[in-house]
């Protein structure tokens, strides 16, 4: 296993391991209930971080977190499905679900 990614937040952490599994990458979340452990423990040791299981991916895996971290903010999307606004960068309506467009 490799960590591939410290994360300020869960939610932060949630959404790059989510990424990472679209790409077929197995991936696991530690720290996940650190966070009522602050003051406790160090700050560096209770954040979320990403881990892969198969080290052989771990540039795949970075190059994918870097290119999320550095995409540029789209416009908004309409869902085909629904037809709720969603914010640019989405995959999927918040609202019903279906895939959106590219």
């Amino acid at each position: 296993m490799k960590r591939v990614h410290i994360a300020p937040t869960l939610l932060d952490a949630q959404l790059a391991a989510d990424a990472l599994s679209g790409l077929g990458i197995a991936t696991h979340i530690l720290n996940a209930n650190a966070a009522g452990a602050l003051g406790e423990v160090p700050f560096m040791q209770a954040q979320p971080e990403v881990w892969i299981d198969d080290d052989r991916q771990e540039a795949q895996a970075r190059e994918a977190l870097a290119g999320l971290r550095d995409a540029p903010l789209r416009g908004e999307k309409t869902c085909p499905h629904c037809g709720e606004t969603n914010p640019g960068n989405f995959l999927s309506c918040w609202h019903c679900g279906g895939a959106l467009p590219d």
